[in-house]
């Protein structure tokens, strides 16, 4: 029996007559917005997978023709009908009327036959005129429609490969779990599949199969037998996930839900990595790819379907109108708090670049990075790393000197990687003195709004809810392209992907294709900036409030899309699969109001505790525990909310290995 079974997902509305998806399972129906065909062969269930595949590519034509149509072309009955209205009717009573406002007096007949001359040449000329329009750049719509469908088609299929870039640069045991957790994040993936996923991890067989029955039971609903398994199994399992937590964090943490009866939600997204838009951002900025990751190339690419599907993010910001002392003081604050931010993110996200580097270069002791490290262990494995690449080189610098000249390739390639590792490591020790500096303007600055603060009324540092535009007040906004940026979008990707280097379709003919994984690896950062570069007009991905509330949203989970499918199928399930994410805005809501309360001194009344629990969705017990925090008994000493790792200066036995190498190499 194959280990994985293969599904095609096709979207039903609910007026739609198809059969209701079916529990392999229990064969019981099952209430989801998406209908499941199980087609491993050709069966009589066939007539009914033709009507859906039908009707799925129908949609997806239906959204990219919309798409195209709001940019390219006005349709030609209503372009012929603005020309007579305006060219006729409009024209003549125009006239008709500056003739008697003239004059006095209504026009003549010659009058008459004039107007009527100047209304009909003129209004055969303007539809001449459109029709020679329409007829040199007919072709324009079927072009901008084609590079759509392109783009649609094509950003799948290199989510796919980019997945397997990051498998592939990894090594041994880094490899099995990291299979293993791109494996337990599908949403629809079968017992076999999580007992294949808990062998990867836990090399346990028994293990493997007690997750894989618990997952049987998670399909039917068996949460009492669910329970008895992990009260019998428990002091089995536990230490097992317990043991292998801090190498890979994440990964065990989607094991241990598996084991505890639960599986990924479709409602609920996929979490986003953290901090992935900085890193691209600044490897533009330094014009540096090492400072960006595989992850980060696979978190922009989702981000950019999800976006051209139609997702819209919500975004919370808070803004104030009255004085304008007391205004640009809260934005001097506010400024400053999100460069500090910022620059937290800044050092750990280039710290994780250096540790990313280090483990897709072999023989550096770094096996991978996983998802869920702190800083400090990073900081330790690339230190590690650092300092037994040094050692190599030294010794293969000595065994060149005295005459094994077949050594100098790998002498070189070694020194190469710690002159790169040695660019990185200083770039994470200048974020880390910069979160510093920024940390001492954040204080200064919040000193200075608390001066004002005490000077004012309690009406002018509350909360305002309610009608009116004065006071301190959130403000909800939204992260979207319309069907115009939608297009210029995708044109711009058009050029891009029609010429990238990347083989997205080589796991399809992987014994054929020749292996080039440092080219590939290196024209998917070059992707990942131009999809940057891209959305930037659009959304302006640079700026701070947008990227908290891009990370504070969980992806839309895209599972379900395959490569054989057309680019209309995968337009139509990227729209379906955006529209089944919740909107969860309760995080962003109390973290805002600790922002307020803690950091900007702001009163929280309980009209305001009451408006952001019925309107976002907030913890009552959160708000009131944050409005009754007493900034006066309270001294406001520090607001680092997390402490730098100790990164140290950059060793110098690495420059005295880089040096050796030089002289050895001559």
């Amino acid at each position: 029996m194959p280990v994985e079974q293969r599904y095609d997902w096709f979207t039903a509305q609910a007026s739609d007559t198809l059969c209701p998806p079916v529990d392999s399972a229990s064969g019981n129906a099952v209430q989801s917005p998406f209908v499941l065909f199980r087609r491993p062969r050709r069966n009589r269930n066939s007539d009914s997978e033709d009507i859906a595949q039908i009707r799925l590519e129908r949609e997806g034509r239906n959204e990219i023709r919309r798409i195209t149509a709001a940019v390219e072309k006005v349709p030609w009955s209503v372009s012929t009908l603005q020309i007579l209205w305006t060219a006729g009717p409009v024209t003549l009573i125009g006239a008709w009327g500056g003739y008697l406002l003239g004059y006095g007096k209504a026009p003549s007949m010659e009058n008459y036959i004039f107007f009527i001359s100047y209304t009909v040449i003129t209004g055969v000329a303007g539809i001449i005129a459109n029709l020679v329009y329409h007829l040199t750049r007919g072709r324009q719509y079927e072009r901008t429609a084609d590079k759509i469908s392109h783009v649609i088609d094509e950003l799948p299929e290199l989510i796919l490969t980019t997945r397997n870039l990051i498998v592939e640069s990894l090594e041994g045991e880094a490899r099995r779990r990291e299979s293993a957790a791109m494996l337990l994040r599908k949403q629809d993936l079968s017992p076999e599949g999580v007992e294949l996923a808990a062998l990867e991890l836990l090399d346990d067989r028994d293990s493997a199969r007690i997750i894989a029955q618990i997952d049987i039971y998670r399909r039917v609903g068996l949460q009492a037998r669910i329970q008895d398994m992990i009260e019998l199994y428990r002091d089995t399992i536990d230490p097992q996930l317990s043991e292998l937590t801090e190498v890979a964090p994440e990964a065990i943490a989607l094991l241990r839900d598996r084991f505890a009866g639960h599986a990924p939600n479709l409602h609920h997204g996929v979490p986003r990595d953290d901090n992935f838009i900085e890193r691209i951002m600044a490897a533009i900025e330094e014009d540096n790819e090492l400072l960006m990751t595989l992850q980060d190339v696979e978190e922009v690419l989702l981000l950019a379907f999800e976006l051209i599907s139609g997702r819209e993010i919500p975004m919370l910001t808070f803004e104030y109108r009255g004085r304008w002392q007391l205004a640009r003081t809260l934005d001097a604050l506010e400024e400053s708090r999100s460069r500090y931010r910022i620059s937290q993110a800044t050092g750990l996200s280039r710290l994780k670049a250096l540790t990313v580097y280090l483990a897709e270069q072999s023989g550096t002791l770094v096996e991978d990075a996983a998802q869920g490290l702190r800083a400090e262990a990073l900081a330790q494995r690339s230190r590690e790393a650092m300092d037994a690449l040094a050692e190599q080189i030294h010794q293969l610098a000595a065994r060149v000197r005295q005459g094994e000249t077949g050594l100098r390739g790998e002498l070189r390639n070694r020194a190469n990687i710690l002159t790169n590792a040695l660019k990185l490591f200083r770039s994470v020790h200048e974020a880390y003195e910069q979160v510093g500096r920024n940390h001492a303007s954040l204080l200064r600055m919040s000193e200075r709004w608390d001066r004002m603060t005490n000077t004012e009324s309690d009406d002018a540092t509350r909360l305002q809810v309610g009608p009116g535009s004065r006071g301190l007040r959130i403000r909800e906004k939204r992260i979207e392209l319309d069907d115009a940026a939608k297009a210029q979008v995708c044109k711009h990707l058009f050029r891009h992907l029609r010429d990238t280097r990347l083989p997205h379709r080589r796991f399809e003919h992987q014994t054929t294709l020749p292996q080039d994984h440092a080219g590939d690896v290196e024209a998917a950062k070059r992707l990942a900036i131009e999809i940057a570069l891209a959305l930037e007009p659009h959304i302006q991905l640079s700026r701070p409030e947008v990227q908290r509330a891009i990370y504070a949203s969980n992806a839309a989970y895209f599972g379900q899309l395959e490569p054989n499918l057309s680019a209309s199928a995968k337009a139509a399930l990227g729209s379906a699969m955006v529209k089944e994410v919740n909107e969860d805005l309760s995080r962003s809501a109390e973290s805002l109001a600790v922002a307020l309360v803690r950091h900007y001194r702001v009163a929280l009344p309980p009209e305001a505790i009451e408006f952001l629990k019925n309107t976002y969705g907030a913890r009552e017990n959160t708000l009131n525990m944050v409005s009754n925090y007493d900034t006066r008994m309270h001294r406001n000493i520090s607001l680092l909310t997390h402490r730098p790792p100790l990164i140290g200066t950059p060793a110098r036995h690495w420059y005295r290995a880089l040096v050796r190498a030089r002289r050895a190499l001559g």
